[in-house]
C-alpha cells in the first residue's frame, strides 16, 4: 500500500500537468502556451513540473501517448478487421469524437504539428505495414510507402479540419466521407489499374 500512494501522486500530477495543457492550448494555442502558463493553471510549483516534464514538448508528447494508448485498446475492443483500413479510420474517427476536446487540443490546429506529426507517423506504420502484405507480389504499380502516406496524410488533413470547425457530421459520416474520396484510387492501386487523363 505504501508503494502504490506515491504512483497515484505521480499520475495524479502528471494528469494535472496535460490537463492544464489542453486548457492552455484551446485557449491561445501550443506555440503561445508557455510552461509558466501551465504551471499557472495547474496551481503546480516549477520544480513540480521539471521534476515530471523536460519542457512543454515533452508533457504534449505523455499526453499523445496516454491517447494512443487509449486508441489502441479501442481499437482492440472494436474488433477492426486488417480486410481494409476503412475499420481503421472510422475507428480513428469514432475515438476523436469521443474525446474531441483532446484531440482537438492535441491534434487540432492550436496543437501545433507535433502530436499530428507523431500521429501520422503511427498511422502510416500501421498501413504500410498492412500494405507492404497486401502489394509485395505486385512488380509493378505504386510503392506500397507511397499509398501509405497518401492514406494516412489525407485522413489526417480530414481528422484536422472535422477537429478544427466543430464540423457537426458523425464519425460515421467522415469516415464514409474519407472513404468515397480515397477508396476509388486504392482500389485501382490494388487491382494493377492506372488512371489517365
Amino acid at each position: 500500500m505504501t508503494e502504490k500512494s506515491p504512483d497515484r501522486r505521480i499520475q495524479r500530477t502528471r494528469q494535472l500537468l496535460q490537463d492544464a495543457l489542453i486548457a492552455v492550448i484551446l485557449e491561445k494555442g501550443y506555440d503561445a502556451a508557455t510552461v509558466q502558463d501551465v504551471i499557472d493553471r495547474a496551481n503546480v510549483g516549477r520544480s513540480t513540473f521539471y521534476a515530471h516534464f523536460q519542457d512543454k514538448e515533452d508533457l504534449l508528447l505523455s499526453g499523445f501517448e496516454h491517447l494512443r494508448t487509449e486508441f489502441e485498446k479501442h481499437l482492440l475492443s472494436a474488433s477492426v478487421t486488417s480486410a481494409s483500413p476503412w475499420g481503421l479510420s472510422l475507428s480513428m474517427f469514432q475515438h476523436a469524437e469521443g474525446q474531441r476536446q483532446l484531440y482537438k487540443a492535441l491534434a487540432g490546429k492550436q496543437g501545433g504539428n507535433v502530436v499530428i506529426t507523431y500521429i501520422q507517423k503511427y498511422l502510416f506504420t500501421y498501413l504500410h505495414t498492412h500494405l507492404k502484405q497486401a502489394l509485395t507480389k505486385r512488380k509493378n504499380g505504386i510503392p506500397p510507402e507511397i499509398l501509405a502516406q497518401y492514406l494516412s496524410s489525407s485522413f489526417i488533413s480530414l481528422l484536422t479540419w472535422w477537429l478544427d470547425t466543430d464540423s457537426p457530421y458523425s464519425a460515421a459520416q467522415m469516415n464514409e466521407f474519407y472513404r468515397q474520396l480515397v477508396e476509388p484510387g486504392v482500389n485501382g492501386v490494388m487491382a494493377g489499374m492506372f488512371f489517365t487523363s
